[in-house]
């Protein structure tokens, strides 16, 4: 059976900030793997994306993956492949024409969003750009360290409002990624 839910990604639920952890860079190794084997020559590109990527990032203990694809069709072989690696899958999360595979734990608490996109999409170069910049950037890493942090002692059981107050940082972080980019 497939799942498809439509997750809402103000949702309140259970979340938590995190030191950052070295062993992300493996866990991202298996899913990797696992991806490999699930959409074989389909993905064109697997890589490690968000706060778990970014050395020195405080971070939810979740591991963001983008599968780069050359068109999003015909992906029902894999959507039963991941449903029984125990995924579930949701259409048009991050934008349209996207998929997104995620795996979670009790009390619904998310540990691995798979974000399926296509090559020429917006988000694949805001996915890689964003962390590359982060990379690159340490003070501001640093920076946003410090807010998640701060936001997590605020909100620790209001995710919604964890997120939005991110909102104006991340906003600033594209253009400064953009500028960035323009050098």
């Amino acid at each position: 059976m497939l799942y498809n839910l439509t997750l809402e990604k103000m949702k309140k639920r259970p979340y938590s900030i995190v030191p950052y952890n070295p062993g992300w860079v493996s866990q991202f190794e298996q899913i990797k793997n696992n991806l490999l084997d699930v959409f074989g020559a389909k993905a064109l590109d697997i890589q490690h994306v968000g706060s778990t990527s970014i050395v020195g990032m405080s971070a939810k203990p979740l591991i963001d993956v983008l599968v780069t694809v050359r068109e999003l069709k015909d992906f029902s072989k894999e959507k039963e492949e991941m449903n029984s690696l125990g995924y579930e899958w949701a259409k048009d999360y991050i934008e349209p024409n996207s998929l997104l595979f995620y795996k979670t734990i009790e009390n619904d608490q998310k540990i691995e969003n798979i974000h399926i996109c296509a090559e020429h999409s917006p988000k694949v170069v805001q996915f890689i750009t964003t962390r590359d910049y982060f990379r690159s950037h340490p003070e501001h890493t640093e920076a946003y360290r410090k807010l998640k942090k701060e936001l997590y002692e605020k909100f620790s059981d209001d995710y919604p409002a964890y997120r939005e107050g991110k909102q104006a940082f991340l906003e600033e972080t594209e253009r400064l990624t953009q500028e960035w980019l323009r050098k």
